[in-house]
């Protein structure tokens, strides 16, 4: 552990423009790419880390390659509880850019795998940057609106374009200079060409493959596997004032993405990946 030390340099921050900014996971917008002992480490355009650079800055050792890392049960369960917030892991292949890609807490968890001293190194240099970033005020208007929708994300589980769709809206009706991504990638977290993924509703799914049940009846199955949930709003029309609609839970991201309903702006509507339906199908078969 101590010769490993000794091959890593010190790590400082280093701002950097970037076209494009998004939150990813925890992920701030910072604008700004690592540097650790010489060794720029890449970001993609949503704020993603290049773990093949950290793996070259710490020393290039095989026992170190991302690759092993990513393999680990740890890691993996990491990634599954990071999916409900944006899209942890995106792999390029091919191109200047190919790398793996990573969130921030991602970035911590192979730098403390590399060894304490160099995550500490990378943990405090980031959070040093940070709070000398500037704090650009704010009108009222915008900072409920940017804070009601984090809440109803969180709550509802929006996807990544529903979301960007969101703060365009905010951007458009405020007035305020489009800084946001042209699109968002709406995929599966083990997705490994960081692209998106087509989506159907749960009946047009089951039609496409012939299968003799219900949307009712599916979406119940599902939610004993906790892949969706009810939500509710008020409504005249519902039953005792209050109308009930189906959402993807964080576990149900997996399969899915929640999208505004097209029979109500005020609900959503959960829409399931058509290369994760064979997986979904399967898991409907355990349901008792």
């Amino acid at each position: 552990m101590q010769t490993l030390l000794t091959k890593v340099g010190p790590v400082h921050l280093q701002m950097m423009g970037r076209d494009h900014d998004q939150t990813v996971c925890g992920e701030e917008s910072m604008n700004q790419l690592l540097v650790i002992d010489g060794v720029s480490v890449r970001q993609d355009n949503s704020g993603r880390y290049c773990l093949n650079d950290l793996h070259r800055a710490a020393g290039g050792e095989r026992r170190h390659e991302p690759s092993l890392w990513r393999n680990l049960q740890q890691t993996n369960e990491l990634v599954q509880l990071l999916s409900d917030t944006g899209i942890p892991v995106s792999v390029i292949k091919g191109g200047v850019n190919q790398g793996t890609f990573v969130c921030k807490e991602l970035v911590y968890s192979y730098a403390m795998w590399i060894s304490a001293e160099f995550s500490l190194k990378v943990i405090r240099t980031y959070d040093s940057l940070a709070s000398k970033l500037p704090v650009v005020s704010m009108p009222e208007e915008v900072q409920a609106s940017i804070i009601l929708l984090e809440s109803a994300s969180r709550m509802l589980n929006f996807s990544n374009s529903s979301k960007l769709g969101a703060y365009q809206k905010i951007q458009q009706h405020y007035g305020i200079p489009n800084m946001m991504p042209a699109y968002a990638i709406d995929a599966p977290v083990d997705a490994k060409d960081g692209s998106s993924r087509p989506t159907m509703s749960l009946s047009a799914l089951l039609k496409a493959n012939s299968i003799r049940m219900s949307a009712i009846q599916a979406y119940r199955q599902l939610e004993k596997l906790g892949i969706v949930e009810h939500k509710s709003r008020a409504s005249r029309s519902g039953t005792d004032g209050v109308k009930l609609f189906w959402s993807l839970t964080a576990k149900g991201c997996m399969y899915g993405k929640n999208i505004t309903s097209p029979a109500n702006p005020r609900e959503i509507q959960p829409h399931f990946f058509e290369s994760k339906f064979a997986e979904l199908l399967r898991l409907l078969g355990t349901v008792h």
